[in-house]
Formats: structure tokens, C-alpha cells, sequence
């Protein structure tokens, strides 16, 4: 057997590493590509470099492990290499490994430096970061922010003054006395919460001071300030592919698809994505079914590691704790991703999972990346919908999908605040600045119900949050004979999707639920405060009041009731009918 178009057919078009097997399981080769599929693909004759061939012809499998963007997968690839050291990879085996931040946390005053070694020394570590130049001029960036010292323990020891780095400002000199301990260590908590991805406050003080340094006409310094914030952008972007902890992890990621099960599993070592495993177990209710999932996969033979994550944690997890506790010989602890690293990697294998075992008939997203040109699958879709009457009562919802499908425990409701009259456009840019603010998972694809005003205002909100990164498409309304239009920034003419297409019903359905949602809120809120009016009059309580409002639901304009009107209305007495009525009377 040998590689061929059915194998690439089943890959995604996605940023991610590719692993090429032999029939016995060996990885011969391992790569990286920005699209997986059309990248393999180019083994059948586009690609000319001459051990190729020998490639193509002894692959019969290739594995694959989704990352967010090419910087995660050039990582991944130059630690894949270094675990399993195919046969027919030469680049990346000389040993050689990424910059990182070293913070000697243990000594009394912590010394800040570049490495390219990770030891067991109990000092923190973060990175790896691809640029060895960008790190160091990082590294002077932040020190002005953050002045720890560099200079190594037998000459901080030694010194009775300060150095020079203490008169440029890069170090707050702590070997001659010059700071507090309890400043110091406030200092090292400051930079420590930023290299663990907490950059913006950096970014803005950076970016104020070019500022000023540009008022004062000080252009040469103002361009110093601009390249570092450059190198911080282009160095420190937080990688998921690494994390901090020692501790050798699996992460267990199951993707369901009509009678099928696609379960992904990660495989971190030492903190390091190494490995990854995808097999496929026919779809049960079963309660159980994860805990064999998880017990079937260790008892083929794999290594049971000290920590397991899955996205969804068994019932009875204790007992399947203390069997693979038996297996390894120690504590083995099943846990669920809620933060951190954890729930990062989890993103990962669910994507993985969701790509092995997406159909033929599950393309409709690959079609709408297509169509929308996105770099990546919109796994994660959210479509928002302003509803109001004549400026009154306004909100807005989101609908989310997940996979293609509505994930209704995602969907959500916005009480618009502060904008008076019809300002759809104003009222947009609140509602996504709110979604967008938290902490929430943020959505492979923004979809906005309205034309080119409505993502103006929702790229206004991107831009000011600095997530410009997240594709976004307005979908407008049909109008006659016309179709449903879809803008994006920076194009002029709108995409217009295949007719009777199931990218097309898609979009449709995601539109339409979300202008459901935000329609029946505003009903909900409209009536809500009819009969809170009508609770005013004397005698009438919540009872009385929902059940006028019901009975008079056909009414245009309750201030013309009748008494025939509320005739035969429950709940309601002879007496109680005069009073609505002299109500509105007097109102007139």
C-alpha cells in the first residue's frame, strides 16, 4: 500500500502538524502545513525533494494534531521530532531548542535570564519563543517595566554597588540595598502574571509612552518604544502546545456523530505536547461510556500518566481511578479542564477529535470557511440579533453553534443600557463589546444580523479590543427576489452563498435562531412591563393584571378599552372593570 487520494481526502484544512505512518506504525515523517490537506496532497507530485517518493510509498496512515496557528505548529513539530526522530526528518535533530524566560523563584532575590534548557530546579520557566533576538530585546522591555536583577549569584554576591544596569533603569539594584524586599517580591508577582500571558498592561503603558516621546518631537526614542512593542507582540503570543508543569499528562476529547465516537487523546510529557491518538467506538447512552473509553485505551498497552483530563469526567470515577492507580503503581488522577493550560490543550483534542471524525456530509463548515475565506474551520459560531419597538424595551441575543449545531446552554440575552431612540449600530457595539470583554471562549466566527452599518460597528468593537484576529460576516436580510447577502471587512461587493446550499441553510438557521431568541425576550420584557402598568391601579394585582393583559392582547390601543372589551375577562369583577376603565380615562 502507499499513500494515496482517499487517505488525503480525509484531512482537514486546517494549521496543524502531519504525521506520515507505515504499516507497522512508525512515523516516517512528521511536517507542518498552514492547510493539512493540501499540503499532503503535494506528496503525489508537487512536491520534487527527492526522499518523497520513498515517503509516499511507505505511508499508509496519516495522523494529524490541529494547533491554533503556525507558530504553535512550528513548536509542535520541532518537539515531535525530537521524541520519535523519524527516519526521513533531517532539519530539526541537532538537539537545538527554543529561547525561554528563566525566574529563579527559590533564590531570596530572583534573578531574571534566557535559557535554552528547562531544569528541575524549581524555577519557572516560560516560553519556548521562536526569535532568540526578539526574546533579548523583550527582555529589555519588560525590564524597565519589571527591574529585576540578571547578573549571576557569584558576581550579586560579590558587588558593594550597583551596576550598569542599575543606572540605565533595567534593574532596581537590589545587591546594594537600593530596594525593599517586599517591593522586590511585588516585582517578580507583577512579571510573573504577565508572562503567564497578562501582557496588556505592558502593551499600554509601552504604547503611551511613544506617544509622548512622539509629541516632544523625540521620534528616535519613539521608534525604540514602537520595535519593542513589536517584539513583544510577534514573541510573547501565549502557545498551547507548552505548558509549565512537569507532570506527564493525557487529554481525552470525544467528538459524537450520529452512531460514532471520535475519541482524541494528547498525549504531554515533561509539559510537552508529544504524541497524539485517534480511534473511533461505535455511540452509546451508556452512563459508563467514557470510563471504558479511557479503561480500553490503557489496556491495549499505553503508558498510564499521573493526570488524565476529559472533557467529560465518568460517574464513578473513583473506581476507575483506582484501577489505572494499579496499572501505573501510583496515584493516578482523573480530572476536568476548567483553566489554564488544561482547558487550552482540551480546545486542542476537541478540535482533533471533531476533524477525524468529520464526514462527508459534515463539510458544510469547510464550505463556509471556503466561502467566507477563513483560515480555520468556524468550530464555534455566534450570531447576535437587536430587537426593539420604536427604541423601546431593547435587547439583543446571541444563538451559538457548536459543530454545526445549536448549543442552546451557550445562548444568551442582552438588556441593552444607555441609548435612547432607534441607534441599532450603537446598540451592536455595546452588546459585542460586553460578549467580548469576558473571559469566555472566543468564537471561530462572528455573524452578525444586519448589512454593511451593522459590521462596521462590530469591526469598530474588534479593532478598539485588539481582536481583529476573529473573522466576522453580516448577514442581510433578502429583499424581494434578492438573496441573502453576506459582507466582509474590507470587501466591497457581497458573497452571495449557492442557493439550496447547506452552507446556506446554516447561516440561515444560526440567523434565524438568533432573531427567535431576541424577539421572543423582547416580547417577554414588552409584557412584562404592561403588567407591571396595569399592577398601578388600585385592587389589580399580578393575577388580574396577565390576565387583562391576555384577554386584550388584540386590542391596539388599550387607552380606547371599552367595558363590552373586558367583558368575560377571569378574575375580574364588576367593580374591578370601572376601575381599568376610569384608569385610562383619566391617563386621557
Amino acid at each position: 500500500m502507499a499513500l494515496t487520494p482517499d487517505i488525503i481526502a480525509n484531512l482537514p484544512r486546517s494549521t496543524g502538524v502531519y504525521l506520515m505512518r507505515n504499516t507497522a506504525g512508525e512515523i516516517l515523517y512528521i511536517g507542518k502545513a498552514k492547510d493539512l490537506r493540501n499540503r499532503v496532497h503535494a506528496y503525489l507530485g508537487q512536491d520534487t525533494r527527492p526522499n518523497v517518493p520513498f515517503i509516499a510509498e511507505q505511508t499508509v496512515k496519516v495522523d494529524f494534531i490541529i494547533t491554533g496557528n503556525e507558530k504553535e505548529a512550528l513548536f509542535l513539530e520541532n518537539q515531535l521530532i525530537k521524541t520519535h526522530r523519524p527516519r526521513f526528518n533531517i532539519d530539526l535533530k541537532d538537539g537545538k531548542t527554543y529561547v525561554r524566560f528563566r525566574i529563579s523563584t527559590r533564590e531570596q532575590w530572583p534573578r531574571i535570564s534566557i535559557t535554552r534548557k528547562v531544569l528541575n530546579d524549581g524555577a519557572r520557566y516560560f516560553g519556548p519563543y521562536s526569535s532568540a533576538l526578539a526574546t533579548r530585546q523583550t527582555l529589555s522591555a519588560i525590564g524597565r517595566i519589571f527591574p529585576l536583577r540578571r547578573c549571576k549569584d557569584t558576581v550579586f554576591k560579590n558587588r558593594m554597588r550597583p551596576c550598569m544596569y542599575f543606572q540605565i533603569g533595567l534593574c532596581s539594584g537590589p545587591c546594594a540595598n537600593r530596594i525593599s524586599k517586599e517591593l522586590y517580591d511585588q516585582i517578580v508577582d507583577d512579571l510573573i502574571t504577565f508572562l503567564e500571558g497578562k501582557n496588556q498592561f505592558l502593551e499600554k503603558r509601552l504604547i503611551e509612552r511613544m506617544k509622548k516621546a512622539s509629541a516632544r518631537q523625540n521620534y528616535e526614542k519613539a521608534a525604540r518604544i514602537r520595535d519593542q512593542i513589536s517584539a513583544i507582540r510577534d514573541t510573547l503570543i501565549p502557545q498551547v502546545v507548552v505548558g509549565n508543569t512537569r507532570t506527564d499528562t493525557d487529554i481525552f476529547a470525544a467528538y459524537r456523530h450520529q452512531d460514532q465516537v471520535q475519541i482524541a487523546v494528547l498525549h504531554v510529557v515533561a509539559g510537552m505536547l508529544t504524541d497524539s491518538h485517534s480511534f473511533t467506538v461505535k455511540n452509546t447512552e451508556e452512563d459508563e461510556f467514557m470510563t471504558n473509553c479511557i479503561l480500553q485505551f490503557y489496556l491495549k498497552g499505553n503508558d498510564v500518566p499521573k493526570v488524565i483530563y476529559s472533557d467529560t469526567v465518568p460517574e464513578g470515577v473513583e473506581h476507575l481511578q483506582e484501577i489505572l492507580s494499579d496499572m501505573k503503581g501510583s496515584r493516578v488522577s482523573i480530572r476536568k479542564a476548567v483553566r489554564g493550560k488544561p482547558r487550552q490543550w482540551m480546545g486542542m483534542a476537541r478540535e482533533n477529535a471533531r476533524s477525524h471524525g468529520r464526514k462527508a456530509e459534515t463539510s458544510v463548515l469547510d464550505d463556509i470557511a471556503r466561502h467566507f475565506h477563513l483560515s480555520s474551520i468556524p468550530y464555534r459560531m455566534e450570531c447576535f440579533d437587536i430587537s426593539s419597538f420604536q427604541g423601546s424595551h431593547p435587547v439583543a441575543s446571541r444563538a451559538v453553534f457548536v459543530g454545526g449545531e445549536a448549543d442552546k446552554s451557550l445562548y444568551r440575552h442582552y438588556r441593552i443600557r444607555g441609548i435612547e431612540g432607534q441607534d441599532d449600530y450603537a446598540m451592536m457595539e455595546q452588546v459585542l463589546a460586553r460578549r467580548l470583554s469576558g473571559d469566555e471562549s472566543r468564537p471561530d466566527l462572528l455573524v452578525i444580523d444586519g448589512g454593511k452599518g451593522q459590521l462596521n460597528a462590530c469591526s469598530k468593537v474588534l479593532e478598539s479590543l485588539g481582536m481583529t484576529h476573529i473573522p466576522v460576516v453580516a448577514m442581510a436580510k433578502p429583499r424581494g427576489a434578492q438573496k441573502d447577502r453576506f459582507f466582509l471587512p474590507g470587501r466591497k461587493d457581497a458573497v452571495i452563498l449557492p442557493p439550496r446550499s447547506q452552507a446556506l441553510k446554516m447561516m440561515q438557521r444560526i440567523r434565524d435562531e438568533a432573531h427567535r431568541f431576541a424577539v421572543s425576550y423582547h416580547k417577554h420584557l414588552r409584557s412584562r412591563s404592561v403588567t407591571n402598568f396595569l399592577e398601578s391601579i388600585p385592587g389589580i394585582g399580578p393575577k388580574k393584571a396577565r390576565s387583562i393583559l391576555m384577554h386584550t392582547a388584540h386590542i391596539p390601543e388599550p387607552a380606547k378599552l371599552q367595558p363590552e372589551d373586558l367583558q368575560g375577562c377571569p378574575s375580574l369583577t364588576r367593580k374591578d372593570i370601572d376601575k381599568v376603565l376610569a384608569f385610562f380615562r383619566e391617563m386621557n
